[in-house]
């Protein structure tokens, strides 16, 4: 399962400070933990921040790519610019990730061409111009528009991931099986899908027992890919133990070696 370690964001107290002082050893050891921990690739979020976005992010992906030189990052921003000087920044030896587009059509004819050109691959929300979708068949239906611009622009749909956009249980509980359905149903279109975990016990207490239960479950519905901090040895704990009890860790070894290596509650 592919992981992306998302403690490097501008909305955390402890990262804009750092970014705001330029403290180069902070930001490369949150990256070294987060790879440690078992992420495939580093989230890179400067989109709150109170300078210059477009400076900041260029900075941030300099500063990790100069001491881990086969670091993979993901571009996450609404920013058109700011994506665009992050890919024009990085030289290192990893992948790239951009997140993210959704189904309108200016953003994909913005996004698109450029994931195309830097071999990156690329989020896309199932987001339409009529907002959230509510059910399954609705995500679906988007995913599908979706994949057809893209790959009218030469997009490969193995390179696209799709977030189905988990909402809060605490308000929309129906909201969680929904997400669920939708999973097999968009991988039918050769895609595959991730999600940004933590919002689905966004308003209740312990959330890390919701996070960790409900990323089991969308494992087994086929989930690929998720952004959350790998760091949480609940969260890795479910991941090992489900990608172990789907056949998907053969004899579970990548559960013993996450045992051995102390990653495990």
């Amino acid at each position: 399962m592919l992981i992306i370690g998302e403690r490097i964001n501008y909305t955390r107290a402890h990262i804009q400070e750092a970014i705001k002082a330029r403290n180069s050893g902070f930001l490369v050891k949150e990256a070294r933990r987060q790879i440690d921990a078992g992420a495939g690739y580093i989230d890179v979020n400067c989109a709150m921040s109170l300078g210059d976005e477009v400076q900041d992010i260029d900075w941030v992906v300099s500063v990790i790519q100069s001491e881990i030189g086969d670091v993979s990052i993901c571009i996450d921003s609404p920013n058109y610019l700011a994506i665009k000087r992050a890919l024009e920044a990085y030289r290192a030896k990893g992948r790239l990730f951009i997140n993210s587009i959704t189904g309108e059509g200016s953003r994909i004819d913005l996004i698109v061409p450029l994931a195309v050109k830097y071999n990156t691959a690329l989020i896309a929300l199932t987001m339409g111009d009529g907002g959230m979708p509510n059910s399954a068949e609705e995500r679906f239906a988007i995913a599908k528009d979706i994949l057809a611009k893209v790959s009218n622009k030469g997009f490969k749909a193995e390179n696209l991931y799709f977030d189905p956009l988990i909402r809060p249980i605490a308000t929309e509980p129906e909201q969680a099986r929904e997400f669920l359905r939708s999973i097999p149903m968009i991988k039918s279109l050769g895609a595959r899908t991730i999600c940004g975990l933590s919002n689905i016990s966004y308003g209740l207490p312990d959330r890390k027992v919701i996070n960790s239960t409900f990323l089991a479950m969308a494992i087994q519905s086929g989930l690929d890919g998720a952004i959350l901090d790998p760091t949480e040895k609940q969260i890795i704990s479910s991941i090992s133990a489900a990608q172990a009890l789907i056949c998907e860790d053969e004899y579970c070894a990548e559960y013993i070696k996450a045992f051995r290596e102390g990653r495990l509650v």
